[in-house]
Order: structure tokens, then sequence, then C-alpha cells
């Protein structure tokens, strides 16, 4: 069995524990993207795989956006797709990702390689050891993935689409080779998962976001299902583990029962009503739509409020957006969404 790691206590990991905070901790999903204008300036310069591969600017991208938004912890900069490297694909990002070659045919699974972190992805590794470097002792790091389902998607796909056409013909019409490659896809995030943990990262996010595409039947086979198998595989090392799925409306009673420590509620649900249904004692974080973001500073705080009133008895209640930070968002009310968590205090 893997030893678990120690790392010192954190408001944001303590919160992701269900443990005492004296108020909730805050991110927001990307937080480092398009929309700060410090990552702009590093982008006039590099592209945003060099980014991903030059550790130092990783790290810079990191805890530029950190400092910028006093956020109670950072997330590593990088991609859900970039174990595509060490699985022995090549790819860039124009601008979201984009495989040199699909995975779709027996000899495609066949051929994917097992990732290996050390070798294949030294650059995340390096940069999260940067990264903790340079971040104060107080705020957390998190690392991430794609999970399984999601990955897979991608991969078959060989880059974002809004059908997933290829995506479902394998799911539904060859389950078996899907089998095949979830199974590969799975260990390899796992690995991955795993390093960046042992690097320095005292919290891990699963991202899902295809797993509300799927139906209920395949949600359950392999959505959920790897899902859990990835994070049994990461419980031992001591950490919390997030696991964010969007479009789960009707599914989360399920969803709470995989072993997470904290689930991601997208905005299409109330926390409130999330919380009633799993009938447990774990951590919510969300969900304020990223567009609310584009409205005055007034309605931005204003609905910040009104999430953190709604979440006031959930314990371990992190506060976070319903889904990445969208580009163009006015960088200041990204700051007044972080200080009106920051200064909350229940009437």
């Amino acid at each position: 069995m893997t030893a678990a790691l120690s790392y010192p206590p954190t408001r944001f990991n303590q919160a992701c524990r269900c443990q005492p905070v004296d108020r909730p901790p805050v991110w927001i999903m990307r937080q480092a993207g398009r929309y700060l204008p410090l990552y702009q300036e590093l982008r006039k310069q590099y592209s945003f795989i060099e980014v991903c591969r030059q550790p130092e600017l990783a790290a810079k991208a990191t805890l530029d956006a950190a400092a910028y938004l006093d956020t109670d912890a950072a997330i590593i900069f990088s991609d859900i797709m970039i174990p595509a490297l060490g699985m022995g694909l090549g790819l860039d990002f124009v601008p979201g990702p984009k495989l040199d070659r699909p995975v779709r045919e027996a000899s495609d699974v066949k051929n994917l390689k097992l990732v290996e972190p050390a070798t294949d992805l030294p650059f995340v590794l390096e940069a999260i050891r940067q990264t903790r470097a340079g971040l104060p002792a107080e705020k957390s790091l998190i690392g991430f993935v794609g999970a399984p389902l999601t990955m897979c998607g991608y991969l078959i796909e060989g880059g974002p689409t809004k059908s997933w056409t290829f995506f479902k013909e394998m799911l539904y019409g060859n389950p078996v080779l899907f089998e095949q490659l979830i199974e590969s896809v799975t260990e390899s995030i796992i690995r991955h998962a795993k390093a960046q943990i042992e690097a320095g990262c005292d919290a891990i996010q699963i991202f899902d976001s295809n797993a509300g595409q799927v139906a209920p039947r395949e949600l359950k086979t392999f959505a959920f299902r790897y899902a859990q198998k990835a994070i049994e595989a990461l419980k031992p090392l001591g950490v919390p583990v997030i696991y964010f799925a969007r479009d789960i409306g009707a599914h989360f009673e399920s969803a709470a029962e995989l072993g997470a420590d904290v689930l991601g509620v997208d905005w299409s649900v109330s926390l409130s009503s999330v919380h009633r249904r799993v009938g447990k004692e774990i951590a919510l974080m969300g969900n304020l739509d990223p567009s609310i973001l584009f409205t005055p500073t007034a309605e931005v705080e204003k609905r910040t409020r009104e999430i953190l009133d709604e979440a006031r008895d959930i314990p371990g209640f992190i506060f976070n957006l319903g889904h990445g930070i969208l580009p163009k968002t006015p960088p200041e009310n990204a700051v007044a969404l972080v200080k009106t968590v920051q200064t909350y205090r229940p009437s």
C-alpha cells in the first residue's frame, strides 16, 4: 500500500475534510486562464503548450493567478490532455487540445503506452515543485487529471467537439473495445495523479466534463465505475480528492458514493438540494455561473453572497464557479468575487 503523505493543514484542506474553518475557502477553476492580464502577457511570447512544458513558465502562471486573486488554493497550470504525450500521441493546442491522430481502432488502443510520469511528463512535476516552493504555506496546491471517461472522449475524437459522435459510437456500439481503452487510460491517469501528489500537490481534482454526455447506464458502467477506481487508488496517499462532473444533476446520490472527499457542483442545480440529497457529510464545491462575472460588480457580489447564504449550513463548503472562468471575464469581477467570500459573515 502507498504510504500517506504529510502536508500541513490549510483552510482549503480542512474544508475538504468537512473540518471547521473560519470562512469558506475560495478558488476559481481555470483561474490562470485567458482573462488574466499577466497570463495574456505571457502568451504573447509563448504558446499554450510551451507554457505547459516549461516548468518555470507553468509555475509563474500558477503563482501569478493565486497572488492576483488571493485565493485559498492554486491549481497547477496544465491541461487534462497532457498525459496523451506519455501515451505516445502528438498533442498541440489550436487553441483547444488537438491530437495528431485519434484512438478509434483496436490497434490504436493496443498501441497506447502507459504513462511514466517521471520520464514522460517531468515538466509537470518540476512545475509543481517550483510552484509549491513559491506558494505561501497557508495556500493549497491542487493537481488535476481528466476523469477516465472524459479522457477517452478526447482520445477518440482527437479533440473537443459538440457532438462527440465517434466517442459515443465506440461507447455504445463497441463497449468491449471501449472498456479496453478506459482500463488503460485509468491506469495512466492514476499514475499521473499520484506523481502530482508526490511532487507537492496537497489535493487532486478529477474533471469529468463528459459525464453528462452519456446515457444513465453508461454513466454508471463507465464514468462512475472508473472514476471510483481512480479515487480508490489515490485515497491512500492521504490528500483530498475532488470529483467534478458536469450535468449529472439526477445522479448526485451515486456520485457521492464514489469515495471522493469533495463533489463539485455546476450551476444547473442548487447546492442546498445536492446537500439534502446526498444525505451524508461530504464537502461540496461550487457553483456560481461563470457568466455572472460579466455583469456589474455589484451583481457579482450579490450573487456570490446568495450562494454563501445558501451554503452556510453545508459542512466543508468551498466556493467556486460552476465551471471554468470564461475568456474576456473582467478581472476586477473575479477579484470582487474572492473578496466577497473573504469578508462574508452570515447575517
